[in-house]
């Protein structure tokens, strides 16, 4: 399908596809009713009316109905263009229909044998998901996930295995007076070294068990490593930008790390993560002998859209690997910006040159997250997480007796996930979608691309309102950030200023939008650049900016567009006071 056909593939936000939807709806009911009446045709029927049940009982569930959807009225209207919240919006018809007709069949993927077409979708849809981003489909791996944060969990899980594989091996190969090399070396080793070593010693994993942090437990090795060769037990480090999602916490939590342990990387006047500030602290963890279980970059941030430098950081490392033989495991967060990955090939893409390096970058890092419920245009919930091969997809191995083992890798087993019962409409969804609207410049691409036209233009149209409004400089893609200040007004002045327009949105039924926080700690070029906007000065420890994200589909239409634009205006003018 061609980029000019893909927004019609979507209800509309005021059910403009309607007939077209509730057509597709029904046969695709009258399919599935049909498939159950045929598959065992010759079993006797339910007689649901034999027994207590009466007509009058499904009034009361009629009745129930109606009470949800009654409520349902008042939801957050995020089909419409005018929600300019969060990273949310409306599914398309594809995806929604691939959803439910996988719904019908309440498919689990913990096995074949609760999913078997499921099962098979889901590798196919990994696969779409991998030649999207550059993955080679053939030796890439990866399984659907309830979100980002679950994807970011499979990753920090993954490379925990690597990292403690490593790190057993030295601290056997110490004990034994094979090594006195630091512990932060052999947790960086690779698999080719570490391969050498089990050959030459005759070791199996069996072996290194009690040597083993995950095994053992932090505790014990701490103290078994003080024993043996006086040396503290070297806590990982995780390292990540600045503005540091909520899920590397809650990471860092799950997996037994101190909240400690997840170090800040300085982020560039613009939002993004700085090399310079990275290469800061991979010297400090190796100066303090801290192995590093992972590097992470973001492509597409929660607060401004901003697209790390991921080739700059895959050239850092690649240089450590290079000419240190330290090997550091990079996984890239894209839960957002991913899909932008699909506008690449076009003649006309808009993303600028330092995001499209960044994202032609994605096939040499170790693990990707990506989100399908959001530039998807997938029903929650549906995350995804992707590895370039095998070896990065190896992870401790948990076996139940009443679940089919499978060696086949194409069919990731619930034993390989950190959750177990996983739905199979995530898959289904992305796959219907994709074989309508693929995932390539020609089709969801082409989309995308006029969405970064779209929030150009209402960046401009919004900064043309007031001289108080300071626009933050524009998105890598499309969210749109901005402060109210006057001539001279500290960041205080300003957030209060800025809380006032926020809360108008909040009350108004006209549009929504959302604020963030941006903390001086952690953007403080970003928050410099923009208080000199005004000739301020920072009296706070953060600035609070209104924020808009225009994923809207509807947006694409130049009436709508226009509509939202003047709503727009005529909304923060009064907000201004």
């Amino acid at each position: 399908m061609k980029a000019s056909d893909t927004s019609a593939l979507f209800i509309g936000p005021k059910g403009e596809q309607g007939e077209v939807f509730s057509s597709l709806w029904d046969h695709l009911l009258a399919v599935t009713l049909q498939r159950r009446a045929q598959r065992f045709a010759d079993d006797p029927e339910w007689q649901p009316l034999s027994t207590k049940a009466h007509p009058s009982d499904y009034a009361v569930v009629q009745s129930a109905l109606e009470e949800l959807l009654d409520l349902l009225r008042e939801e957050i209207p995020t089909f419409s263009p005018r929600y300019l919240g969060h990273m949310v919006s409306d599914v398309s018809i594809p995806a929604l229909l691939g959803h439910m007709a996988m719904l019908f069949e309440n498919a689990n993927l913990a096995s074949r044998e609760a999913a078997l077409v499921g099962s098979a979708l889901e590798t196919e849809a990994i696969n779409l998901l991998a030649n999207m981003v550059g993955l080679d489909p053939k030796p890439a791996r990866g399984h659907f996930t309830s979100g980002g944060t679950l994807a970011n969990f499979e990753a920090v899980w993954r490379a925990r295995y690597r990292l403690d594989h490593w790190l057993a091996l030295g601290v056997w190969l110490k004990v034994n007076g094979y090594s006195d090399s630091p512990l932060f070396e052999w947790a960086h080793c690779g698999w080719s070294v570490y391969h050498e070593h089990m050959n030459r010693h005759e070791l199996s994993e069996q072996d290194l068990l009690s040597y083993s942090s995950v095994v053992m437990g932090p505790l014990a090795m701490s103290r078994f490593v003080l024993e043996n060769f006086k040396e503290e037990w070297p806590e990982p480090v995780m390292l990540v930008p600045g503005n540091k999602h909520y899920s590397w916490p809650k990471a860092a939590n799950i997996f037994g790390l101190g909240r400690e342990a997840v170090w800040s990387c300085d982020l560039d006047d613009k939002g993004r993560l700085d090399p310079a500030g990275l290469r800061a602290q991979i010297e400090r963890a190796e100066e303090a002998g801290r192995p590093i279980m992972m590097v992470v970059s973001v492509a597409g941030t929660t607060e401004l859209g901003m697209i790390d430098p991921v080739d700059q950081v895959a050239d850092l490392l690649d240089g450590l690997c290079e000419h240190r033989g330290l090997h550091i495991w990079h996984h890239v967060d894209a839960a957002y910006g991913g899909y932008f990955c699909s506008v690449l090939q076009g003649d006309s893409c808009a993303l600028s040159a330092t995001s499209k390096a960044a994202l032609r970058a994605f096939p040499r890092a170790s693990s990707l997250t990506l989100d399908p419920h959001k530039l998807g245009f997938v029903p929650y919930a549906c995350g995804a997480f992707l590895v370039p091969d095998a070896n990065a997809y190896l992870v401790s191995n948990i076996q139940a007796p009443y679940l089919e083992a499978i060696a086949d890798a194409k069919f990731p087993s619930w034993s390989t996930t950190l959750e177990g019962s996983r739905a199979a409409t995530g898959p289904s969804a992305v796959w219907l979608s994709a074989k309508i609207m693929p995932l390539n410049a020609e089709g969801h691409g082409g989309f995308l691309n006029r969405s970064l036209l779209i929030t150009r233009t209402l960046h401009e149209a919004v900064a043309r309102v007031s001289p108080e409004i300071r626009m933050l400089d524009l998105s890598d893609t499309n969210v749109i950030c901005f402060a109210i200040a006057s001539e001279g007004d500290t960041v205080s002045e300003a957030n209060r200023k800025t809380d006032r327009v926020i809360a108008h949105f909040r009350d108004s039924p006209e549009l929504s939008a959302t604020r963030t926080g941006l903390s001086v700690e952690n953007y403080g070029g970003l928050v410099a650049n923009t208080v000199a906007q005004w000739r301020g000065s920072v009296d706070s420890d953060q600035l609070t900016v209104v924020r808009m994200v225009v994923m809207n589909p509807y947006l694409d239409d130049e009436a709508i567009a226009q509509n939202i634009q003047a709503l727009l205006e005529d909304s923060l003018r009064p907000a201004l006071g």
